[in-house]
């Protein structure tokens, strides 16, 4: 479906007002290919004024402003590390280059994300495009047959899809053949190496922004994801006696902690948001536990900033790592008297707002934290490819 073309919501199905059910249809499937999910772009617009507005209304009109509010907190104070936890299908929704835009504006420090939104958003990179499809009247067993994967309301070619899994795939056989004896990388280590691998071949993800930025990356379930089917793909078949290369995913927890323990000794204040849930929230919150834990001291190390955007209710327990922004407090992850905010609302929404008010306000981050010792204590790792 074009852009202007009319449609009929589905709670209007039994009263058209003169538009037909078979011509929309048609449009939605008929055509998928020819109805580009356009990603999202980051221009000047005046949201920030507004946002600032809003925060003095209700409900989540109010949320929203003060989500805003709190991140801008967390960008301008003058020692604080911003950790970004990023969830759902945002990459293939589009939303991968404002996280980019974020990465290069260093508006985030660490980034953990699933393994979905530091894949799907190569496959777009790579100039394969995603397509719009109707949710409510889509023919799923003829997509089947088109081989198109829906992800709600747009789809990529199963074929194009196979190429990006080619391409993880491609990176696996590669980094393990250079490897000489068995070696443990940390997710952190590994897609920062990705990064650098797909840097050299100019596609532009946000893996390749984060490795060029200097800005850590972890995917504390990589698995659960086009990489887990890439490495089916790139070893199936050998012995395991083969592979040098050896992801160990509880090395993530001793690298996130380190790098907040660097923070803490460096008097820096640490802050979180939460795009979603799920283990990248809870394994960001998780470090405020580590840090209390790892002497057995009644001490705390909470987060000052915290803020989340969100669809879920804590009732029904989905909100991981604690369901609204006062209950970590009772954790010691969050400070009583920190800065601490959530919107109940689509993150492809308050995203967007979000970062046209940055846009809008020029706001600039002065006192970032220099993480390039993080990198350097690889170096034993670092391979061909880590001067791109």
């Amino acid at each position: 479906m074009k852009e202007g073309d009319k449609t009929f919501p589905p709670f209007l199905k039994g009263d058209t007002g003169g538009l037909k059910e078979g011509i929309f249809r048609f449009n939605m499937e008929n055509n998928i290919k020819n109805n580009i999910r356009q990603p999202i772009e980051i221009s000047k617009k005046d949201f920030h004024k507004k946002l600032l507005e809003i925060k003095n209304q209700s409900f989540q009109s109010r949320a929203l402003g003060e989500v805003y509010e709190v991140w801008r907190e967390m960008i301008l104070s003058p020692r604080n590390m911003i950790f970004l936890g990023l969830s759902g299908s945002l990459s293939s929704a589009g939303y991968w280059p404002l996280v980019c835009y974020l990465i290069k504006n260093r508006f985030i420090d660490v980034l953990v994300s699933t393994g979905a939104n530091i894949s799907e958003d190569i496959y777009e990179a790579m100039g394969h495009k995603y397509y719009k499809v109707d949710p409510w009247f889509v023919d799923d067993k003829k997509l089947l047959k088109q081989k198109l994967d829906r992800f709600y309301d747009h789809a990529a070619d199963e074929y194009d899809y196979r190429k990006l899994e080619d391409l993880i795939a491609a990176f696996f056989r590669e980094l393990n053949a250079k490897l000489k004896e068995p070696t443990v990388f940390s997710t952190s280590q590994f897609l920062y190496q990705f990064g650098l691998w797909l840097k050299k071949k100019n596609i532009w993800s946000i893996l390749t922004y984060a490795a060029h930025h200097k800005v850590p990356v972890f995917s504390p379930a990589l698995v659960d994801s086009g990489f887990g089917e890439a490495y089916i793909r790139a070893f199936n078949g050998d012995s395991r006696t083969k592979r040098n290369l050896i992801i160990e995913q509880f090395f993530d927890q001793e690298e996130i902690l380190e790098i907040a323990e660097w923070g803490r000794k460096n008097k820096y204040e640490k802050s979180a948001g939460y795009i979603g849930g799920g283990v990248p929230k809870d394994f960001i919150q998780l470090v405020a536990v580590s840090q209390a834990l790892k002497d057995w001291s009644e001490k705390v190390y909470p987060f000052k900033y915290a803020f989340q955007i969100t669809t879920d209710s804590p009732q029904w327990g989905g909100l991981s790592g604690c369901g609204v922004m006062t209950e970590p407090i009772s954790w010691g992850k969050e400070v009583s008297s920190g800065y601490n905010d959530q919107v109940f609302c689509d993150a492809t929404i308050a995203l967007d707002f979000i970062a046209q008010g940055f846009v809008d306000s020029k706001i600039k981050r002065r006192h970032k934290p220099n993480l390039s010792w993080f990198f350097e204590r690889f170096k034993g790792l670092f391979l061909s490819w880590d001067k791109y």
